[in-house]
């Protein structure tokens, strides 16, 4: 806390002002704060704790990583051999048709992105999506910054080169920098005719849903060279978002010599397998991600394996997690306040005066239906083999191939609503609006977000509360909202109650359109927020804050000694609020990347964008009308 700041003035500064004045950054730190780096390094030491059992099935994945050579003969030799494959294909229907096949044996993904999901307006079945992809660079617009972000580029494909001692790249007539300019220009071109962020947002101007057999040739070889059966009389219902963007990508592709063609999906193979064939490769990878996204120092070999072993075994790590760190006690604490943060919802849908009664009625049977799942899943598919304790490369080719099917295998099937996206040591939580469900796992019900007896009442409200306001609030962003109670894609909204809603919104786009993020000197505006991109955060941000701070006073209500802290209950709820999620300090490179990738706004706007918006904030710290943190305008959606 910085005391000698006006809260009325600045009060990320007032709460936050102490902690960022003697907390910096280290060389491996791309990013610290007061919540999210916490909670993970607890998570770390009780998984830490958990590997020093040597658990089965996770525990000879782990040594194996530890255990690899900085180059992995086989692995290189596999590569090696797919990229001489590819270099004897004389069709673009046959690279077309090989890159597909990569997609399901070596996660490769290139010219577009596949999944499979929800069909948003039959949310019991899983449909094949075609996305936009294909992108070295995090960013589509990166490309258009040559000047920054060619060079990386360059040196890293001179590298990847050298470490495999074969050039696979490189002709006699074209070293790296030719081929680094050619999969630039390439990549330049499809991320030309990629649609931004921001509009891929609507749920209805993104739903196309076609026949695998009535998309463009071009993508039909593509994907049905991940699966050949769907190249016969098998209908394969696909949505596509940006059916435009295919119809882009599949000119660029006919229009693009075929020796472009082989060197982009070459490279793009031994981009994605790098990190898997040893250090000297997963380092090479590391330095550019760093270099274009502004991430830390490189982890140890020990770190880059523990969190292998979070992304392909997470589901036995979680297990295990739950047995050692979740009390039930806790769960049921935590189904007790997201009660309470749903009734508030009720409430506060009923004092909406924009709403009309159809929307209302639709609205409150949807926050009556929400379902809520805390801690973990009660149970998992078990892996249907062993691992293997000394070789590294087999498990990952293995457990890749696995993955990749089973998310293949789900298309046609009916969606398990039960079915997490995240484990439970995540720190995190997240709104599933086709399943109308919240998740808050175990990882995010712990000190410092939540404390059921150490923290004041209070304080857990301005956390965990927020966090559970903030979910239910995704429920009615300018996403979330076009689902029903049943998940359904459905337009029930009344047409002068959505023209209002939309209103509302446009007012919190153009708000946080204005908060420009500096520099870590505070000398240079690296931007401004995206408005647009940020949209459903920043509603679920506003929202979430309100829920929580109504929940607290009907708590109160009900027993007043809750309050007895000492101090302003409702100043301590607010500052609780800001140190202990927003306090952050970062890179230049990680907040100029945040800008163009992330849907949340930077921290400090999250922080002081809903305060700015907030009447109950104002009254706790009797703010002057027009001072910085109470303007006259004030931008509320719910």
């Amino acid at each position: 806390m910085d005391a000698t700041v006006d809260p009325c003035e600045d009060f990320y500064q007032y709460a936050c002002g102490g902690w960022l004045d003697t907390n910096d950054l280290t060389d491996t730190d791309s990013y610290i704060d007061t919540s999210f780096s916490i909670v993970n390094k607890n998570n770390d030491k009780i998984i830490h704790d958990i590997m020093a059992t040597k658990p089965d099935v996770i525990d000879p994945f782990y040594q194996a990583c530890v255990a690899e050579p900085a180059v992995n003969g086989e692995a290189v030799a596999d590569v090696t051999a797919q990229l001489r494959h590819i270099a004897t294909l004389d069709s673009v229907d046959a690279l077309l048709a090989y890159a597909g096949a990569l997609a399901v044996t070596t996660t490769t993904k290139s010219f577009l992105d596949i999944d499979v999901g929800v069909d948003p307006k039959n949310a019991t079945v899983n449909v094949l999506y075609l996305l936009q992809g294909g992108l070295t660079l995090s960013s589509a617009e990166y490309y258009t910054n040559a000047a920054k972000y060619f060079g990386p580029l360059h040196e890293y494909i001179a590298n990847l080169s050298a470490a495999l001692d074969h050039h696979p790249f490189q002709t006699r007539n074209h070293g790296s920098d030719m081929i680094a300019q050619t999969i630039f220009d390439f990549e330049a071109q499809i991320a030309n005719v990629s649609l931004p962020r921001a509009q891929l947002r609507d749920p209805w101007a993104t739903y196309h849903k076609f026949d695998l057999q009535d998309v463009h040739p071009f993508v039909a070889t593509y994907v049905q060279g991940m699966n050949p059966l769907w190249g016969t009389n098998q209908t394969v219902p696909v949505l596509v978002p940006s059916p435009q963007f295919l119809e882009d990508l599949a000119k660029l592709v006919a229009n693009t010599d075929l020796a472009v063609l082989k060197t982009y999906v070459s490279f793009h193979l031994v981009h994605t397998r790098s990190p898997v064939l040893g250090d000297t490769f997963r380092v090479l990878t590391h330095n550019f991600r760093s270099a274009t996204e502004g991430r830390p120092a490189v982890e140890s070999r020990q770190v880059y394996c523990m969190n292998l072993v979070k992304s392909y075994l997470g589901e036995y790590l979680g297990k295990l997690y739950l047995d050692k760190a979740f009390q039930p006690s806790v769960k049921a604490q935590a189904k007790a306040l997201i009660q309470q943060i749903e009734d508030a919802m009720t409430g506060l849908i009923h004092q909406v005066d924009w709403l009309d009664a159809p929307t209302r009625r639709v609205a409150l049977d949807k926050v009556a239906k929400i379902a809520n799942f805390v801690g973990g899943p009660d149970s998992f598919e078990p892996l249907p083999f062993p691992l293997n304790a000394t070789n590294f490369y087999q498990n990952v080719q293995t457990l890749d191939s696995l993955a990749t099917n089973a998310t293949l295998n789900k298309l046609g099937n009916q969606v398990d609503p039960a079915k997490w996206a995240m484990f439970a040591f995540t720190a995190n939580a997240y709104n599933d609006a086709t399943a109308n469900k919240m998740v808050f796992p175990a990882a995010f019900l712990q000190k410092p977000v939540y404390g059921a007896s150490e923290f004041p009442a209070v304080a857990n409200y301005a956390r965990i509360g927020v966090v559970m306001g903030h979910e239910l609030t995704h429920g009615f962003d300018d996403q979330g909202r076009n689902f029903d109670p049943s998940g359904q894609l459905t337009d029930w909204w009344t047409a002068g109650v959505k023209n209002t809603f939309e209103s509302n919104a446009q007012c919190l786009v153009d708000q946080y359109s204005t908060f420009p993020v500096e520099s870590l000197d505070k000398k240079t505006v690296l931007g401004y927020v995206n408005g647009r991109m940020t949209l459903g955060e920043n509603i679920a941000d506003n929202g979430g804050l309100k829920l929580a701070y109504m929940a607290y006073q009907k708590a109160k209500q009900a027993d007043p000694t809750i309050a007895d802290i000492g101090y302003d209950d409702a100043k301590l709820f607010f500052t609780a609020f800001v140190q202990g999620w927003w306090c952050f300090k970062a890179t230049d490179n990680f907040y100029t990347n945040s800008l163009h990738m992330d849907p949340h706004s930077p921290a400090q706007w999250r922080a002081k964008g809903p305060m700015m918006n907030s009447l109950l904030f104002a009254d706790a710290f009797q703010c002057p009308k027009d001072s910085p943190m109470n303007p006259t305008k004030k931008c509320v959606v719910w």
